[in-house]
């Protein structure tokens, strides 16, 4: 019997990434996550986290896996590489994360020089932020057809309408709501 070498597969590392590519919890095609496949992406996010915060080594990521989700060093490991496939997290290699990071860390920079009523620091930061925005590659986003959902609530205990007032005082709201912007 002869053994021939296999490239590594992982279909719920596939399944997850469609899932989230689909958005997520609230995905249009319908796609859930099994338990298994929740516990693993919930424990990937956990591992992304530790990753964007760049404070820590590969070594203790795997050690706050392990901590806080009782798997094996190999799986932590494991979890680690998969984050980073998943939320293009690895530090040394994934040019949109490095530029992601760098566009989170100036908000939070121009942030705190408003805070601190340095403007001129904030303009210079600003600046900044707007070349790596233009850096950051576009996204299109899936073409979805926009779902309005009117809750119209009446707080009366006791309603006293008929249907037809019911309807024509709902029209009366709808017509109101449409006349204004959206924004």
């Amino acid at each position: 019997m002869e053994l021939a070498k296999t490239r590594f597969s992982d279909t719920n590392r596939d399944d997850i990434v469609r899932y989230l590519e689909a958005g997520g919890n609230n995905n249009t095609e319908g796609l859930i996550l099994s338990d298994k496949q929740m516990e693993l992406y919930h424990r990937w996010q956990f591992a992304a986290e530790k990753i964007r915060e760049q404070k820590y080594k590969r070594e203790q990521i795997s050690q706050f896996i392990i901590g806080a989700y009782g798997v094996s060093r190999d799986t932590a490991y494991r979890d680690i590489v998969n984050a980073e496939y998943v939320f293009a997290a690895s530090y040394p290699l994934n040019k949109q994360f490095l530029i992601q990071n760098r566009i989170e860390f100036l908000q939070k920079k121009i942030n705190d020089a408003f805070i601190d009523k340095d403007y001129a620091s904030a303009a210079k930061l600003e600046k900044e932020l707007r070349e790596y925005i233009d850096m950051y590659p576009e996204s299109k986003p899936i073409r979805a057809p926009k779902t309005i959902n009117f809750i119209i609530q009446n707080n009366l205990i006791v309603t006293q309408l008929t249907a037809d007032q019911a309807f024509a005082e709902a029209e009366v709201v709808i017509k109101e709501l449409e006349g204004k912007d959206e924004f």
